[in-house]
């Protein structure tokens, strides 16, 4: 991109990390406005590697049309491969999809696809809602291909290598999200912030998925949960914490607001945001049951450094009876207790819920 298409980078107000690419294309059948920007790493990701598209300039067109129209990438990328794995594995016909053969590699026809999506016509008013959605009205065996958790279709980011993306997708009270916790790796370079979370005993290499990485998972989710809630660009606070750590957020927070807080404080305030998140899906009839990874994503890997690597269903029901424990949660719904919401003075919210 760097090389082709890319213009510049652009920012949000007052900001020195200018993350958003801005791209431009002119000539040939795929053309990209920088009024819209470009793709980020998802959108390569989902548009691209997942459908099996190598064309820079077809899957910046996808890209515009979902900025235009207002929708996810992320979702609209990896819905379009799923429907295509359907077609490949014959479980939908051109019947289907309105004459069209719907191969991987295709960037014709994902960005079609795109479109149709976005104005719901056709064999695109199927795809809309999601692929969760789109197996659920299909049938035909379609339901094992989708890799979404709660109707959220997955990110680029391999739970198979990094355990702890196997619960947090799991878990996650919105779906899978790349973004509600940090990544195994930051383990080896920022020990020190780390330890300003209570985190001092480094888990195991990335394949385990151990009451140390468990631990792990947890503080950072209430950590990255706390960053959310106090409206802080994870960009600027700097992913796998290579920029700053939750000592520094507490400055920064004390800086703007004049509270004395700490980071102890913050932490429970990211504590607090997700007991609500999983309260409200309690009270929806949404719980340790919809913790699941999809089936798909159960299979071992095939090719390069990762052939042979899987992360099974026992291994994600075990993590998540410690998981729970660890939150405070009753380990056979997945839900809050009153104990929980009680300490965290949401009482209230236990009242409600008659827990």
């Amino acid at each position: 991109m760097a090389d082709t298409i890319l213009k510049e980078r652009d920012t949000c107000y007052a900001c020195t990390v200018r993350c958003k690419r801005v791209v431009e294309v002119k000539e040939g059948p795929y053309r990209a406005d920088p009024r819209y920007g470009g793709p980020e790493y998802e959108t390569l990701s989902t548009f691209g590697s997942y459908c099996g598209i190598d064309d820079l300039n077809a899957v910046a067109t996808a890209n515009q049309l979902c900025n235009q129209y207002g929708m996810d990438t992320i979702s609209c990328g990896a819905t379009i491969a799923w429907a295509m794995d359907c077609f490949e594995k014959g479980i939908l016909t051109t019947d289907d999809t309105d004459g069209m053969e719907l191969r991987f590699g295709d960037a014709a026809v994902m960005v079609r696809l795109t479109e149709m999506i976005a104005r719901r016509e056709g064999f695109g008013d199927t795809l809309a809602e999601g692929s969760a959605r789109a197996a659920a009205r299909l049938g035909r065996g379609s339901e094992e291909l989708v890799v979404a958790v709660k109707g959220q279709e997955v990110p680029a980011h391999m739970p198979q290598v990094k355990r702890s993306l196997a619960l947090i997708y799991a878990v996650n009270p919105f779906g899978a999200d790349h973004q509600s916790h940090e990544h195994d790796p930051s383990w080896k370079s920022h020990p020190a912030r780390l330890a300003e979370i209570g985190l001092t005993d480094p888990p195991q290499p990335n394949k385990v998925l151990n009451e140390s990485k468990i631990r792990f998972a947890l503080q950072t989710q209430y950590a990255y949960s706390c960053l959310d809630s106090v409206n802080m660009c994870q960009f600027v606070f700097g992913p796998a914490w290579h920029l700053y750590g939750m000592a520094q957020l507490s400055e920064a927070v004390q800086a703007v607001t004049g509270w004395p807080v700490t980071v102890e404080e913050l932490m429970r305030v990211g504590e607090r945001r997700l007991n609500m998140l999983r309260a409200y899906n309690a009270r929806e009839g949404i719980g340790r049951e919809a913790d699941t990874l999809p089936k798909k994503m159960q299979k071992a890997l095939i090719g390069g450094k990762s052939d042979g690597i899987s992360v099974t269903a026992e291994d994600v029901e075990q993590a998540k009876d410690i998981y729970y424990a660890m939150a405070g949660w009753d380990v056979a719904t997945g839900n809050p207790t009153r104990a929980k919401l009680e300490e965290l003075e949401l009482g209230w919210i236990a009242n409600e819920l008659a827990l």
